[in-house]
């Protein structure tokens, strides 16, 4: 329930009461008999007539603040009447004293606005959604960059690198890092999983099985001796295809394991891996070793510099990796699945993540760290915050009270009396409560002052 309405009900029930209890019509007054009750009956008429004054008062006294009660215009509608001097006053206080430059920095001084920065980080998720806003600036920077006139001028530069490029060098350092044990170690565990995959792959099963074909009927000629020993054994050619794939599989997971094996392994399992990538390396230093690698070499940088176009190349890859669009090979695949299943819809297009994100997410990371254990940084933080408060404030000191009058200018009489009574009203009420409480006791306290003067006169 509302303070308005609870002040409404206690002056009703006040005169309701009041005019109950008096005492020539009062329905009490067969209850309450002799002094005792004729005194009784007087003090609760006197209390509640006073209760029914003062609450009558003050809602006039309230009313009275907004618009004219009973149509009284004399002394009432303050707020409309004084309209000019409240604003004055209100800009004053406003501007003078609740936003006084010394007060607000006092209350600014008094903080540790370093501490609460790494609050925020350390506490609110600050740390995430700072690394969120660099991306975000990031992306909006590469985002305006022109890749096309970018790529213009870096592909000749790239193009002549190319040409100046000394073949055999590269060569020779591609083969130094690809026979070396560790990169022949992966390169021969990707070269066994591929080539698992390929045996695997049902054209190649089916390569196989007709080869083996080809083979046992080679094999049994016009011997009826040898089919009947097949047959007898049980030798499909399914039966024999099954056997060399499970013959394969399982040198191929050896080969896998010996090469995998990391840690203490046994001197047996060492030696077969360092086997397999000395022979591996053997095979291909003897490989390079019959090539003209010159010739090759060159003829292929050659047939390399006419298909490569050096300017799409690189406006791509700043588009894709630097920009984060979409790569246009993931386009023209979509665009072909698109073609092959018309009502399929694109739920999200894959993009590739940009080459800087790790980069700033890094240098985000380790700058606040910094901040967190300098307790210099933090001083000057705070120091700059605080200037740069105290700046603001004596710029704008003098546009605080126009703009809070202006604000308020924009108030009709008839608004600026309805957003304040809006705001005051209900805690008015109370004054219309506490003077029915307080009109009622001091009615009582009356009529008791006034029943002992009459009797000490009587006397």
């Amino acid at each position: 329930m509302q303070n308005k309405t609870k002040a409404t009900a206690t002056l009703a029930g006040s005169a309701l009461l009041a005019i109950s209890t008096l005492p020539e019509i009062s329905p009490l007054k067969f209850v309450l008999t002799g002094a005792g009750g004729s005194f009784t009956l007087g003090l609760l008429n006197h209390g509640f007539l006073a209760a029914t004054i003062g609450g009558m008062a003050d809602w006039f006294g309230v009313t009275a603040l907004f618009r004219k009660p009973l149509g009284i215009g004399f002394h009432t509608e303050i707020l409309r009447r004084n309209r000019a001097r409240i604003m004055d006053a209100i800009v004053e206080f406003v501007g003078t004293d609740l936003l006084n430059t010394e007060n607000i920095m006092q209350t600014v001084r008094d903080e540790n606005t370093a501490q609460l920065l790494i609050d925020y980080f350390e506490r609110n998720n600050g740390r995430a959604k700072t690394k969120a806003m660099a991306r975000d600036v990031m992306s909006e920077l590469f985002g305006t960059l022109d890749t096309a006139k970018i790529s213009s001028a870096v592909a000749p530069i790239l193009e002549n690198e190319i040409k100046n490029l000394d073949a055999q060098k590269f060569f020779d350092a591609v083969l130094k890092v690809v026979t070396s044990d560790k990169h022949s170690r992966k390169i021969l565990i990707a070269l066994f999983d591929t080539g698992h995959k390929i045996i695997q792959s049902r054209h190649m099963q089916e390569e196989i099985l007709r080869k083996i074909t080809q083979l046992r009927e080679a094999y049994e000629g016009d011997s009826a001796g040898r089919a009947l020993v097949l047959s007898s054994m049980g030798l499909t050619d399914e039966k024999i295809l099954t056997i060399l794939n499970e013959t394969v599989e399982k040198k191929i997971s050896d080969a896998e394991k010996i090469l995998s094996a990391t840690g203490m392994v046994e001197r047996d399992t060492a030696n077969a891996a360092s086997d397999m990538i000395r022979t591996f390396g053997g095979f291909i230093q003897s490989a390079a070793s019959s090539l003209n690698t010159k010739k090759f070499l060159d003829d292929i940088k050659n047939m390399f510099l006419q298909k490569f176009d050096s300017a799409t190349f690189v406006k791509t890859w700043l588009d894709v990796n630097v920009k984060g669009e979409t790569d246009p090979k993931v386009l023209e695949k979509i665009r072909r699945q698109q073609a092959n299943n018309p009502g399929a819809m694109v739920v999200e297009i894959e993009r590739k993540e940009v080459v800087w994100k790790a980069a700033v997410d890094y240098l985000v990371d380790a700058k606040i760290d910094e901040f967190i254990n300098s307790t210099a940084q933090q001083q000057r933080f705070d120091k700059l915050i605080k200037d740069f408060i105290a700046g603001l404030l004596d710029e704008y000191r003098g546009q605080i009270p126009l703009m809070i009058r202006e604000r308020l200018d924009k108030f009709n009489d008839d608004e600026l009396t309805e957003f304040v009574e809006g705001h005051v009203s209900d805690d008015l009420q109370m004054i219309r409560i506490n003077g029915s409480v307080c009109g009622a006791l001091v009615g009582m306290a009356l009529f008791v002052v006034s029943q002992v003067i009459e009797h000490f006169v009587a006397r």
